[in-house]
């Protein structure tokens, strides 16, 4: 629904706008694709749209995922999987698909993120093949083209692929807003080898990677041995004479020129607390931005270790949120990860738990000024969330501890998801 360029107001039950508590019996008004007013209802502007008991929120930020990617159904039922054998089975699927499986997937995929609330999303991808989806749909996105290959020919293979790809989609100094920014991504220490994240780094572009993802990184990274390496062999991606850029996993943002560039780190699920420094946004020599993006539901699919996700916020790392795929979680939904961590965590606030969904993610990506909360001069992004018939003391409550999905979906001041798009 395209909305008229004067003011329009919204009101819900709550409103929670981030940067701010949660304000009750409150309305957004928006002109121009922009906030202009949040607060109390009865104070503002007569509403003219009252979407009852429901909660106005940020448009939620998908840090980290992987939109052309399907479903695989769990190995071991409803116990933790082995992340390796995962990787198997993900590799064999992309095998035996068909060309245009991934981008017909994307572009099912993003839409279902749209009535999730997305309104910014940051999708990893081979071949950039995602970004035609990402940019036709209703939200902003950086899109990141995969680097990917330990052995010198598979890395020229795909690095050649990937600058020629970005080379398609050049920034726009005279665009304040673009929806759709490109980046790269060199996949993972075991799987990319050194050369390729020193390469990206010098695109100047967002970075992101899978880092310290499992324990097994680590020990290939030190030892060059154990199940990692018995499956590179396996595929035939082994190279004898691949050395790591260092034994740690954050050698691979923070060794040379790579500390000059913008990392999203996705899972940073065995990050060693004696290596947190290296990713506080103050270890960056030039305002380069490091953030983590935590994929809550995954990371409890494989049976890892805790995540130190507050242990890292406590020592100044921005941690944000993704899903990673439908491959390993069961939507690409950023409030049911709030709500997943919110039972694996009970302790974590509702305030923390919706700011790492929004504004967090947003700053990771460069957008904290366009978007992540409700602010007067912020892009009207916004999503609208069903809440349950019943009072809390803590408002967040009722938006966490709730199945009640997202009901509508706005981005720049239209609705693009019900109730009127």
């Amino acid at each position: 629904m395209k909305m008229p360029s004067t003011l329009f107001t919204l009101a819900a039950r709550h409103v929670f706008p981030v940067e701010g508590g949660p304000i009750a019996d409150a309305s957004v008004s928006v002109a121009d694709g922009r906030i202009v007013r949040v607060g109390v209802a009865a104070e503002g502007p007569a509403v003219d749209l009252d979407l009852g008991n429901a909660a106005i929120v940020p448009g939620f930020v998908n840090a980290h995922t992987h939109l052309d990617l399907g479903p695989i159904a769990p190995a071991n039922g409803d116990g933790p999987e082995d992340e390796v054998d995962w990787l198997r089975r993900v590799v064999e699927g992309r095998r035996a698909g068909r060309p245009g499986d991934g981008a017909e997937a994307s572009r099912r995929n993003v839409l279902a993120s749209v009535r999730a609330g997305t309104t910014l999303i940051a999708d990893t991808t081979f071949g950039g093949q995602s970004w035609d989806a990402v940019a036709e749909a209703p939200l902003r996105g950086v899109v990141f083209s995969e680097l990917i290959g330990l052995n010198r020919l598979r890395g020229l293979e795909t690095s050649g692929s990937a600058f020629e790809w970005l080379a398609k989609h050049p920034l726009d100094p005279d665009d304040p807003d673009p929806t759709t920014r490109a980046g790269l991504s060199p996949h993972a220490p075991y799987s990319t080898a050194g050369w390729l994240y020193h390469r990206a780094a010098t695109s100047k572009r967002p970075l992101s990677t899978h880092l310290a993802e499992m324990p097994e990184e680590t020990e290939l990274l030190e030892h060059k041995t154990g199940r990692l390496r018995t499956f590179l062999e396996d595929l035939g991606a082994w190279d004898d004479g691949w050395d790591p850029i260092g034994p740690r996993p954050a050698d691979y943002i923070r060794r040379g020129d790579l500390r000059q560039a913008d990392w999203i780190v996705a899972h940073g699920n065995y990050i060693d607390p004696s290596e947190f420094w290296q990713f506080r946004p103050e270890a960056a020599p030039d305002g380069q931005r490091v953030a983590v993006a935590y994929c809550p539901r995954t990371h409890a699919r494989f049976g890892h270790a805790p995540h130190p996700y507050r242990a890292m916020l406590d020592r100044g790392i921005v941690v944000c949120l993704g899903t990673d795929s439908l491959a390993s979680a069961p939507s690409l939904s950023i409030l049911d990860e709030i709500r997943a961590l919110r039972r694996l965590d009970p302790s974590a606030s509702g305030e923390l738990l919706l700011t790492m969904a929004t504004l967090f993610g947003a700053w990771a990506l460069r957008s904290d000024d366009l978007t992540g909360s409700l602010k007067p001069g912020k892009s009207a992004d916004l999503a609208v969330v069903a809440l349950p018939d019943r009072d809390e003391a803590d408002p967040y409550t009722l938006l966490l501890e709730s199945d009640l999905p997202v009901v509508a979906t706005m981005f720049r001041g239209e609705f693009v998801h019900g109730p009127r798009a």
